[in-house]
C-alpha cells in the first residue's frame, strides 16, 4: 500500500477515535449533571446515550431531554454537531455518486467489448481512423493519456460503440480495462516510432497472442517491427506519396482508389473487402476460378485475391490462378458495394473483416 494512503487510513482512524472520546465524554457529563433533577427525563449513561443519537441524527423523539442549564448545554453541543453529521453524510452520498461516475467517465470500470479495434493514443490521425472503423460497423477502446481527451471523443464518437480509458500509455496492465485480451486487434499511434515499439515489446511481453497494425513514419524500421512480432506493418509517408504520385499522373485512378478505401453503405458506394472462409462457406474446397465465376455471375462481385492464413501470418494472392484452391481459414478478397455486402455476409456466414 503506497505511503500516501496509509497515512490518509492512520489518520481518519484518528479522527474516528476523537469523536468517539468526545462523544462519550459528552454523555458521560450530560447523565451525571441530570441525574441531580428529579424532573428530567435522563437518569443514566444509556438515557443520555439514547438522546444524544436521536439528537444527532436529526429525529428528536422527545422522549429525552435535559433540564439543568449544563444539560441544556451539552444538548446544544448535540444539536449543532447534528448539523455536521448530516452535513457529512450528504457530502459523502455525493461525492461517492460523483466518484462512481468519474470511474465510469475515465473507464476505470473497464469495458465488455470483444472483437473490437484496440487504439493506443488519441490525435487527429487516430480520430480519422476511428471515423472509418466506426462506419464498417466495428468497436472501438482508445486509451489516452490526456484527460481532456475523453470528454472530446465522447462527443465525437457514438457513446455505444466507444469505450476511452484515461490510463498511463506505458503501462501495459491496464490494457485489461479495455479488453486487450478480447482485442481483435491494436493500433499504436503513439508520437514516435520508439515509443510505438517500446509499447508493443512490453504488450506482447504481458499478452504474447496480441495482434498489432502499426503505422510508421520511417519505413526504414519495417523489418524491425516485423521482427517485434506486429502482424501489419505500413508507413504513413508511403501511402500518401503513393497516393498524391497517383493523382498526378493518374487522377481517376486514385479517386477510384480512395472510394475503395472507404466502407461501402450505399448502392452506389464500392468497397474492397475481405471474408474469412469458414466451415459452412458454399466455396470451400473449391476452386477460386469457381468462386470468380459464381460471384460475377450472381452479385456482379468482383474477385481479386486471396489471403493464405498460416501461423498468424497471411500471405496475399494477387489475382491468382483459377485453379488455387479455397481452404478453411483462407480470406477471400473482392470488390464489392452496399447491397451485396450484406448478401455475402449472409452466403459466407461472416462479416467483413478480420475481427
Amino acid at each position: 500500500m503506497p505511503l500516501t494512503q496509509r497515512a490518509r487510513g492512520a489518520k481518519l482512524w484518528r479522527v474516528i477515535l476523537s469523536v468517539i472520546l468526545i462523544w462519550g465524554t459528552l454523555v458521560i457529563l450530560l447523565a451525571w449533571t441530570e441525574r441531580s433533577r428529579p424532573e428530567s427525563p435522563i437518569r443514566s449513561v444509556g438515557d443520555a446515550a439514547w438522546y444524544s443519537l436521536v439528537t444527532l441524527t436529526t429525529v428528536g423523539y422527545g422522549d429525552e431531554y435535559p433540564v439543568s442549564v449544563a444539560g441544556k448545554a451539552i444538548g446544544a453541543v448535540f444539536l449543532l454537531g447534528s448539523l455536521g453529521v448530516l452535513g457529512v453524510l450528504v457530502y459523502k452520498v455525493s461525492e461517492h455518486i460523483t466518484e462512481i461516475r468519474e470511474r465510469r467517465r475515465m473507464g476505470y470500470n473497464g469495458t465488455s467489448f470483444s472483437r473490437h479495434v484496440l487504439i493506443l493514443g488519441w490525435d487527429d490521425f487516430a480520430r480519422a481512423v476511428a471515423h472509418q472503423l466506426l462506419s464498417a460497423d466495428l468497436r472501438i477502446a482508445i486509451v489516452t493519456d490526456v484527460k481532456d481527451d475523453v470528454d472530446l471523443i465522447y462527443e465525437q464518437l457514438p457513446k455505444d460503440r466507444v469505450f476511452v480509458l484515461f490510463a498511463d500509455l506505458r503501462d501495459p496492465l491496464v490494457l485489461e480495462r479495455a479488453g486487450i485480451r478480447e482485442a481483435g486487434m491494436v493500433f499504436p499511434n503513439l508520437k514516435t516510432d520508439t515509443d510505438k515499439l517500446v509499447a508493443i515489446l512490453n504488450i506482447k511481453r504481458e499478452f504474447p497472442h496480441t495482434q498489432f497494425v502499426v503505422a510508421l513514419d520511417n519505413e526504414d524500421l519495417r523489418g524491425t517491427f516485423r521482427t517485434a512480432g506486429v502482424t501489419f506493418v505500413l508507413s504513413r509517408s508511403e501511402i500518401a506519396a503513393k497516393m498524391v504520385a497517383s493523382y498526378i499522373f493518374e487522377p481517376d485512378v486514385a479517386e477510384y482508389e480512395t472510394d475503395l478505401l472507404a466502407s461501402a453503405k450505399e448502392r452506389d458506394e464500392y468497397d474492397i473487402q475481405q471474408f474469412l472462409v469458414t466451415s459452412d462457406n458454399p466455396f470451400l474446397g473449391r476452386t477460386y476460378g469457381e468462386a470468380f465465376t459464381e460471384l460475377k455471375r450472381m452479385h456482379n462481385i468482383v474477385l481479386i485475391g486471396i489471403a493464405k492464413a498460416n501461423n498468424g501470418e497471411h500471405r496475399l494472392i494477387k489475382l491468382p490462378s483459377d485453379d488455387v484452391p479455397i481452404d478453411e481459414g483462407d480470406y477471400i478478397l473482392m470488390i464489392v458495394n452496399g447491397e451485396t455486402e450484406q448478401a455475402i455476409s449472409r452466403m459466407f456466414g461472416a462479416a467483413e473483416g478480420v475481427l
